[in-house]
């Protein structure tokens, strides 16, 4: 009867850790996902998000940046500069900058800015929503809703305007540079291929 009885203990303690491990590993599978469901971020909601835009002025940035007559003559120099206008006559250099000018225009005509702007606002809300949470998105609203935020708002595109007029030139003579170093040799690398044509 004792050993009838161990026996049935010993069967009893067994299901018991069994039927403890598989409620534990339950309990450890549902734990794991639990924090997963409730601890993500809620993804921005699209108002909150056009909120967003709207206090930071992401539109009338775009809009100013396009008309800005100052992209133009930068657009123009930048085609100036990369043309070879040392032989060309004062007559000739006049003309051709009316050409690039004509046609760096063209470039920053605002004539479709609508369809521009639905399409910056739409890439804006999909980036954002791949990057901030609503948390993230409130606070920035918070912020840029403020006085302190609206002046840093208002004095961005000044800023960023000086900065690129200083930084664009270190850019572009690092850039020169590794393209004068670059290119002879690249050049050498493809006739070795003997490409025939």
């Amino acid at each position: 009867m004792r050993t009838l009885f161990k026996r049935t203990l010993f069967k009893s303690a067994i299901l018991k850790n069994t039927v403890f491990a598989v409620s534990l590993s339950i309990s450890a599978v549902s734990l794991m996902a639990v924090p997963t469901l409730s601890v993500q971020a809620a993804v921005p909601t699209d108002a909150s998000l056009l909120k967003l835009i709207k206090v930071t002025k992401v539109v009338e940035m775009m809009n100013d940046m396009s008309s800005d007559s100052g992209i133009t003559d930068q657009v123009t120099q930048s085609m100036l500069s990369s043309l070879p206008v040392d032989n060309l006559s004062t007559d000739q250099r006049q003309r051709l900058e009316g050409i690039i000018s004509k046609y760096s225009k063209e470039m920053t005509d605002n004539s479709d800015r609508d369809s521009v702007n639905q399409q910056v606002i739409k890439v804006y809300m999909e980036t954002a929503k791949q990057h901030f949470d609503q948390a993230e998105v409130d606070a920035q609203i918070a912020f840029y809703s403020s006085k302190a935020g609206q002046s840093i708002i208002d004095k961005q595109p000044d800023m960023m305007k000086d900065y690129m007029a200083k930084v664009m030139p270190i850019v572009m003579e690092s850039t020169m540079e590794k393209v004068q170093d670059i290119m002879p040799r690249m050049a050498a690398d493809i006739k070795a291929l003997k490409i025939e044509e």
